[in-house]
């Protein structure tokens, strides 16, 4: 239980770190939720890729990087 707590805390500093360091839109990072293989972040469906080894289902909410206006969201934390 303690692990869980400790990944939790550190996805939410990898989060406010890069809210915090990295100019804004369109590379700010947004709140999206997972649903299939797909993140929808406000209305808008991405593909996604994980940048870090975690784990995330169906229904998780993800704080991601949409870079260059892709349609390819960058998942960077759990949130």
């Amino acid at each position: 239980m303690g692990i869980s707590a400790d990944f939790s805390a550190m996805n939410r500093a990898i989060v406010d770190y890069i809210n915090a360091h990295i100019p804004k839109d369109p590379n700010k990072a947004h709140i999206g939720t997972i649903k299939g293989k797909r993140v929808v972040i406000d209305n808008k469906s991405y593909q996604f890729t994980p940048t870090v080894d975690m784990y995330f289902g169906d229904g998780d909410r993800v704080a991601c990087l949409l870079p260059d206006n892709s349609n390819l969201a960058a998942v960077v934390g759990v949130y």
